[in-house]
């Protein structure tokens, strides 16, 4: 059955998808019948997703790579292998993210530059290595995943270099809207705040207590696919003339 407002047959790459918010990105873009590849660092993570959905890894539906988005030369191999098998890209989300360290001065200057390098460049360095592959598809989007924390230095956010790294995101949605647009290429963002996630660790008394402090919606806990439902919507053709958007997905958490 199709859902109004959700294409199917597309091409999609989502770095970061063995888990957490990346991992409902890919069950709502296979549930939309959509050709899924995603990769991550960590093997393990992987075998899980992979283990998730057997037919469509033998269908060739979901194509999960070990591989390091900070990795020029992974880069170039996967926009080879999407091109030399799909021929085009239809939708790029940005989704891979780190917490390294916390704190203000005591975070140290490495783990900065980590963040910076997987939240911030990463991005751009996707979306510019796709480009052309995206100037292939009738109706190409680029999503980048970022945060409430890059919205407001909020105390629950307590890693400096992670709030400013999202922060940033924000910025580079619009600049590339702005330069991708004339190409045909739209750009949006994605903003969640408190997603019952890995990133979390676990922490279900934080969250719980998060979410009581802070959303305006209360007790509305945001969960991995109420982000990817605002992902497939900015992906759809009902977000055709949406660029430069950053839409936040977090109960309230922002208003607060």
């Amino acid at each position: 059955m199709s859902v109004p407002g959700r294409e199917s047959g597309r091409t999609v790459c989502i770095s970061g998808g063995a888990s957490g918010i990346g991992a409902g990105l890919v069950a709502g873009f296979l549930a939309s019948g959509d050709r899924v590849y995603t990769f991550g660092r960590d093997p393990g993570k992987l075998e899980r997703l992979t283990e998730r959905w057997p037919d469509q890894i033998a269908n060739g539906t979901l194509i999960a790579l070990v591989g390091d988005v900070t990795d020029a030369d992974f880069r170039a191999q996967l926009v080879s292998t999407i091109a030399g098998q799909s021929g085009r890209l239809d939708v790029l989300v940005n989704n891979a993210g780190v917490i390294l360290d916390s704190g203000e001065l005591e975070e140290s200057v490495d783990a900065w530059r980590a963040t910076l390098e997987t939240n911030l460049i990463a991005p751009f360095a996707m979306t510019q290595a796709c480009a052309g592959l995206l100037e292939r598809s009738d109706a190409p989007v680029v999503i980048n995943l970022s945060s409430a924390c890059g919205q407001h230095p909020f105390a629950a956010c307590t890693s400096t270099s992670y709030s400013v790294s999202k922060a940033g995101l924000d910025m580079l949605t619009r600049r590339l809207a702005l330069g991708l647009g004339p190409r045909g290429i739209r750009v949006n963002g994605v903003a969640p705040g408190v997603v019952a996630s890995e990133m979390w660790g676990g922490q279900t008394d934080l969250i719980a207590s998060t979410v009581q402090a802070r959303h305006v919606l209360k007790q509305q806990i945001v969960t991995p696919a109420d982000v990817a439902d605002a992902v497939l919507f900015l992906a759809s053709s009902r977000a055709r003339l949406v660029t430069g958007a950053t839409l936040n997905v977090d109960a309230g958490y922002t208003l607060g």
